[in-house]
């Protein structure tokens, strides 16, 4: 049994008429007449008494109808949910991301998504990059937010397309280097002890911090890890324990007790990537969080740069394009 059976099924059942069934359908009448009796032969059931005069259903037809209507009802409402799903209306999105990094944007992108797309059920997961570059790998995420990017033998499987960068910014205690002194040095702290979290949970901090450093200003930093969080780390950045190194989108909002300071001197900035699997058809719901996710970046208000090209094409134009095509359909 086909659908195709049901719907020729369903149309002269409604009709009462095979002639009127076969206009409906465009179609020959004998092609009705030969899918209802290739049905009727399927089942080992009489659907319709039918004569020169009149077509009517059986008792065992009017059963059948009721369950042929609501089968092809959910076969149209399987075919309008594929296609939502290929637009990437409908479906899953899971994304990793480092709190404290991505906190700047990513909850303007994740409400501007629902907005234009309720149905996509999205999960975010808090993970440093060498697990979202696991995690891409084995499926748990779909687009991972870092600033490693995958290295070149984990680059034949992934792609990481730059979305931003920033300069370095350092957190320290306002009575160590006063705003009235100017934009310091990295070299004016090598003597100060730089804060992390446990070696656990921020290896790839710290070897970022220390790679910044040695390039910049020639040192090794010592590190004290305390506490267990961005805010408990500026407690103790308030508290004179030691300094906090960063990207500049890592400190936007005023510390009691902290001045923030943007680096002289650095070679390089910070950046920021978007990373997800080489795959044939990638999956529509992250192409459209990654418009709607580079609109965000844009945005911001604290300065950075939209370092990718096709990202940065990205405004909001596309998004009313989207509405208006919703509205269309």
């Amino acid at each position: 049994m086909e659908l195709r059976h049901l719907r020729y099924f369903v149309a002269v059942a409604e009709a009462l008429s095979f002639r009127k069934a076969a206009g409906r359908l465009s179609v020959s009448e004998p092609a009705v007449s030969q899918q209802v009796a290739d049905l009727e032969g399927e089942l080992g059931l009489k659907l319709f008494n039918r004569d020169s005069r009149r077509v009517e259903l059986t008792e065992v037809g009017r059963v059948f109808l009721r369950g042929a209507r609501r089968t092809l009802a959910s076969a149209k409402e399987a075919v309008a949910q594929a296609e939502e799903a290929a637009a990437g209306e409908r479906g899953r999105l899971s994304i990793g991301g480092i709190g404290p990094l991505v906190h700047a944007f990513l909850p303007d992108a994740l409400a501007r998504f629902r907005e234009h797309f309720p149905l996509v059920e999205v999960t975010v997961l808090n993970m440093d990059d060498r697990t979202q570059v696991e995690a891409l790998a084995n499926g748990t995420i779909m687009l991972g937010i870092g600033w490693a990017g995958p290295n070149q033998a984990e680059s034949e499987s992934l792609t990481a397309t730059p979305l931003l960068r920033c300069s370095f910014s350092i957190a320290c205690a306002e009575h160590r280097w006063p705003a009235k002194r100017g934009r310091p040095k990295l070299s004016d702290f090598r003597e100060d002890n730089f804060l992390a979290l446990s070696a656990e949970t921020s290896g790839d901090y710290m070897r970022l911090v220390r790679t910044v450093c040695q390039r910049d200003a020639g040192f090794e930093p010592n590190f004290l890890t305390l506490g267990n969080s961005l805010e408990s780390l500026l407690s103790m950045v308030a508290a004179g324990r030691g300094v906090l190194l960063g990207p500049q989108i890592l400190f936007r909002h005023p510390t009691a007790g902290v001045n923030f300071h943007i680096l002289n001197g650095a070679k390089e900035k910070f950046k920021m990537f978007l990373m997800r699997r080489k795959m044939p058809e990638p999956a529509a719901t992250v192409d459209n969080f990654v418009k709607i996710i580079a609109e965000s970046v844009l945005r911001l208000r604290t300065p950075v740069e939209m370092i990718s090209t096709d990202l940065g094409q990205l405004t909001d134009e596309r998004a009313r394009a989207h509405r208006r095509s919703r509205k269309e359909r």
